[in-house]
């Protein structure tokens, strides 16, 4: 039998990526998106695009009358220095909105609820990296608090409610499509400034460090925790390895081409120092583990950005 799957935010990056996958997987898929960050041209042929907020009592109903096997969640606001500034806004979107599709996923029978989680809800500087799931949380954003926040909600839906519900919480994810905004926001700015021969800034010393993980290997720890029903989490997506953006920099300016001199820019005085995440949870119970590797998904990133600039 086929499955169906809603997939909120499926316009966005992520979210388009899990689309295509899924569709190629022969999922039936139905797309909740406002239109308000993602690309009309990213959306499935084969896909029905449902326009609506996640907050609204129109996206709710949608999950309740599709009654899909499975809802993956992706639909947020991204940026971690919105939500410094507006905080009310992403408690709003990221923790009201996904309460409210989590709680019509429960009246539907949805049979597996997927959160996209993020490694903000560490602290600043974890005390073990790579981190673990075993690390106490610490968030330091509003961001980070919505998103700790969503998984708790998803532990209630689940104990309470007998939601499958699983929280993926993805390190820095990158790749064709990307935008600006979000937590690996870094590796589209450079691409679209290496190809057009701008000036890039590099913020800080440089030696803050990332966890970069290509988003294929994100779809494929998604499709692999929705076809594990009983899988509970929370799971780490990531590599498990620390890339400095300085060295980002450099892998960058070689796949672009790009021979001009870095600039320095502002340190983020709210952004980690450090970050890389445990992924060895997701890789013992479900066999995910990532098979891009960085200067592989460098040059993948950087010929899209040449052919849709």
């Amino acid at each position: 039998m086929q499955k169906h799957a809603v997939v909120t935010g499926g316009v966005g990056f992520i979210g388009s990526h899990l689309v295509d996958a899924l569709i190629r997987r022969n999922w039936k898929v139905a797309i909740i998106d406002d239109l308000s960050t993602g690309v009309k041209a990213n959306v499935h042929p084969r896909a029905r695009l449902f326009v609506a907020d996640i907050r609204t009592p129109k996206a709710a109903r949608l999950i309740e009358t599709l009654k899909p096997d499975a809802v993956f969640h992706l639909a947020a606001q991204v940026s971690v220095p919105v939500s410094l500034e507006q905080p009310v806004r992403d408690a709003d979107v990221n923790l009201l909105g996904a309460v409210r599709l989590m709680e019509a996923a429960s009246d539907a029978g949805v049979k597996r609820f997927v959160l996209a989680s993020s490694a903000a809800v560490f602290p600043t500087i974890p005390s073990r990296i790579p981190t673990d799931e075993t690390e106490p949380v610490g968030p330091q954003s509003p961001y980070g608090i919505a998103k700790y926040a969503d998984e708790r909600y998803g532990l209630f839906f689940r104990t309470v409610r007998r939601l499958p519900f699983v929280a993926l919480r993805f390190a820095n994810v990158y790749g064709p499509r990307q935008s600006q905004r979000g937590e690996a926001g870094v590796v589209a700015v450079f691409a679209k400034r290496m190809l057009a021969g701008d000036a890039v800034a590099v913020n800080g010393t440089g030696k803050q460090t990332r966890d970069f993980v290509y988003v294929g290997d994100v779809v494929s720890a998604l499709i692999a925790v929705a076809n594990r029903p009983k899988a509970e989490g929370p799971y780490h997506v990531g590599t498990g390895v620390e890339t400095s953006i300085a060295d980002l920099y450099h892998r960058m300016a070689t796949a672009a081409g790009y021979a001009m001199k870095k600039q320095k820019g502002p340190a983020d005085m709210n952004a980690p120092l450090r970050s890389a995440l445990d992924s060895r949870k997701i890789r013992k119970e479900l066999g995910w583990k990532p098979t891009v590797g960085l200067d592989e998904g460098i040059r993948k990133t950087v010929s899209w950005f040449k052919q849709n600039a």
